[in-house]
């Protein structure tokens, strides 16, 4: 879900638990229904200021933190720096888990359970519950692994 309907799918979750509705929150709200991808919170800042001037970077930080607190948002740390983007319960992207190639910086979604078996053996060894959505698994993605092959 994308565009106005996310963002009244979030406003109503929000007035449901009791929370104001402020015009920072809803720039906020508004900047990550229309963004592709995982948006930095100065691009979210620089999305906002076109639309909402007078929204500053500091306003934008503390409102994507109360957003997250209250499960509307979600973050993923990232080599570049933490990323957003709407809660699978706010109708944003379902849970899903990133990773990210080490040499062109592309962000890859992956299934919610690709680590289920890593979760449930670490649980069981070692009693550690992880929690893999807040940080990006490193690596190579397809194209920065393989060598391109020159025509002959």
């Amino acid at each position: 879900m994308s565009g106005e309907p996310a963002v009244e799918a979030v406003l109503q979750t929000l007035r449901g638990r009791g929370h104001r509705i402020t015009m920072p929150r809803r720039a906020v709200i508004d900047a990550l229904s229309r963004a592709e991808g995982h948006p930095t919170v100065e691009q979210i800042t620089a999305d906002i200021a076109e639309r909402w001037p007078g929204i500053h970077l500091t306003t934008v930080y503390r409102t994507l933190e109360t957003l997250a607190e209250v499960g509307v948002v979600t973050h993923v740390h990232l080599a570049s720096g933490t990323a957003y983007h709407l809660a699978d319960s706010a109708g944003g992207m379902p849970a899903h888990v990133h990773a990210q190639c080490r040499t062109c910086h592309r962000v890859i979604d992956l299934p919610d359970d690709v680590l289920d078996d890593v979760r449930r053996r670490l649980d069981r060894s070692a009693g550690f519950r992880l929690d893999p959505h807040h940080v990006a698994l490193s690596g190579l993605c397809r194209d920065c692994a393989e060598p391109e092959v020159e025509d002959s």
